[in-house]
């Protein structure tokens, strides 16, 4: 392992999460995207987050994405690139070790994960937003 990747791995068995302050921690950030016709809004949450914190992090930003994310003509362009920027940053929470209190002290329960994020319901109605959205356009495209 060289210097560097020992330093960062270092720096994150030190570094308490953002929510619960457990290490370890990875630094990331997980992305959310509202769309309101004409209007847009993107949110964000950095960390750094220990697992659990980062995995319900993860979740509660994508499941919302996956809801409201789709109503407005770039923002059906955005929300795809949103969702997969969570995924591969989701990657860097879920390897860590379970959430252990820091040796600072001040560590509080972790954030529960909840249901993986394609067991919510929210998150299958989102999925099918941007199909029914389609949907609704041919019909009115053909009625008109």
């Amino acid at each position: 392992m060289s210097t560097s990747a020992q330093q960062q791995q270092q720096a994150a068995q030190l570094t308490p999460c953002r929510f619960c302050n457990n290490v370890p921690t990875a630094k990331t950030k997980f992305r959310g995207h509202r769309g309101m016709i004409i209007v847009m809004q993107f949110r964000h949450v950095d960390g750094p987050f220990c697992r659990d914190c980062g995995m319900a992090t993860f979740r509660e930003m994508t499941s919302k994405t996956l809801i409201q994310g789709w109503y407005g003509y770039i923002s059906f362009l955005i929300t795809p690139f949103i969702v997969l920027w969570n995924i591969i940053n989701r990657g860097k929470v879920a390897r860590l070790a379970p959430p252990q209190p820091s040796p600072f002290g001040g560590a509080r329960q972790p954030m529960d994960p909840g249901p993986r994020l394609l067991a919510r319901p929210i998150t299958i109605i989102g999925l099918c937003v941007p199909f029914l959205l389609i949907i609704a356009l041919v019909i009115i495209v053909n009625l008109g």
